[in-house]
């Protein structure tokens, strides 16, 4: 996830230099060394600290942007550059132990990979609280489990035992031969299993759910925008007319626009070229509808970005806050500013459940926007920034380690952002009638 400004890393490099010395981050588990021509990035917990990355000073400001340093020297914040939120580092004397103790350990240790494993959810997962679950007592259940001759396979199936109960979709577990996801199924996956069981039909529930996006996709084209339908950002935007007062906006992610993976500023020099399209083309309507319901997520700044098109004014988007020690960082706020023009109409969003992530982030930015409504299913709820952490065993993971709240402090992770109105995505009654009910609740409202 990115943040919504330009990429400045070569005035950064000099600053760098002037930052020789070892940092700690505030939140985040990072330890940061930069010497006068490189830096090493280690993750640490309380009892490893683990070399992760190494390169120049220009690599590094790839990563960090946007510095600011104390005016004592003994701290600097940056945003990074795949986040919307700046990060503190606070100066070290000096590497910590635990960066030459960890040397010593032997890194293919059951054992040891699962107290890091641990302790790095232990020290930096922000939910523990909502989602009902006491670390503690898992380590207490599943250590015993756990001895130096324990297979791969039996400590991937401990660490899968113990982040099942999160129900946290940013939680995954990657090996070079299995992955494990933590992820709540769907309502809608339920909902789905369901009619194919009735119907003793034996497709993979994949691809039946495919199968049903691309009939409303044709649905959507034909009957309701009459094919008249303009392409843009890699094929991931699309756009058209409803009637002559509703124009119509598909963002199918947050990421990608550019066509280059994982190049976020791109993809937001992408978004500016859309969306000055998009609004030359259907801005001056009244109405506006934004589908989101496959919308995946991506980069909080492509989000963020969209959303500044989509704005009266500037308002605060949320504020988030990341683990740090045994409480949180202090809430940043991120405010979303206007583009230069802007839609000034009604707005309908559609959501479902699988409207995640950074498109959450979306929702979450127009919340106090006065002619919002939001049409569907609560999204996702998964809305915080992936943390990716590394096991010595050559594994690594990702969780949640932040907090969003809206802009009135209400915080949907894990339950969503609920409609105003609220409707099922590909219900069955609609699709029997060959209608899409969103839309035509969004023409009644509307009107033609």
């Amino acid at each position: 996830m990115k943040q919504s400004q330009p990429n400045s890393h070569a005035a950064s490099v000099p600053v760098f230099k002037n930052l020789q010395g070892v940092w700690r981050s505030q939140g985040y588990g990072k330890v940061l060394w930069i010497e006068s021509d490189r830096y090493t990035l280690f993750e640490e917990t309380a009892i490893s600290c683990r070399k992760l990355y190494a390169g120049s000073l220009d690599e590094l400001s790839h990563y960090y942007e946007d510095l600011e340093v104390s005016p004592g020297g003994q701290a600097f914040s940056a945003h990074r550059v795949s986040g919307v939120a700046r990060i503190g580092f606070r100066r070290l004397k000096a590497l910590p132990t635990s960066a030459f103790e960890t040397l010593k350990q032997d890194s293919r240790n059951p054992e040891y990979n699962f107290e890091i494993f641990w302790r790095t959810f232990a020290e930096q997962y922000a939910l523990f609280e909502l989602k009902g679950v006491a670390w503690d007592e898992a380590y207490r259940t599943y250590r015993p489990q756990i001895h130096a001759g324990s297979s791969r396979e039996a400590l991937f199936a401990t660490m899968a035992a113990m982040l099942r109960p999160l129900k946290d979709g940013h939680i995954r577990l990657h090996t070079p031969w299995g992955h494990f996801s933590a992820g709540a199924q769907p309502a809608l996956y339920q909902r789905l299993t369901r009619e194919l069981e009735d119907a003793s039909d034996d497709r993979e529930l994949t691809s039946y759910l495919g199968d049903l996006k691309e009939w409303l996709h044709d649905v959507i084209h034909e009957d309701y925008l009459a094919n008249g339908v303009t392409h843009g950002g890699n094929r991931l935007v699309e756009w058209g007319r409803l009637s002559e007062t509703i124009g119509y906006l598909h963002i199918r992610a947050m990421a990608g626009q550019s066509g280059k993976t994982g190049q976020p500023a791109a993809d937001l020099n992408a978004v500016d070229g859309i969306m000055q399209k998009v609004l030359a083309d259907i801005g001056e309507l009244p109405n506006v509808v934004v589908d989101l319901r496959g919308n995946g997520g991506g980069y909080d700044g492509v989000a963020l970005r969209f959303a500044a098109y989509l704005l009266d004014r500037k308002r605060l988007a949320f504020t988030k806050s990341a683990r740090h020690g045994s409480g949180f960082t202090g809430k940043q706020s991120i405010h979303v500013a206007p583009a230069n023009k802007t839609f000034r109409g009604n707005l309908f969003v559609l959501t479902s459940e699988l409207t995640a992530s950074a498109a959450e982030i979306f929702v979450l930015s127009l919340l106090q926007h006065p002619r919002l409504t939001l049409i569907g299913e609560p999204t996702h709820g998964i809305l915080s920034d992936t943390l990716e952490r590394h096991l010595p065993n050559g594994w690594h993971l990702t969780l949640s380690n932040e907090i969003y709240r809206a802009y009135d402090g209400q915080v949907y992770e894990d339950v969503g952002i609920p409609p105003h109105i609220r409707l099922h995505y590909l219900g069955r009654k609609g699709r029997e009638e060959g209608k899409d009910p969103m839309l035509e609740r969004v023409l009644k409202l509307a009107g033609p």
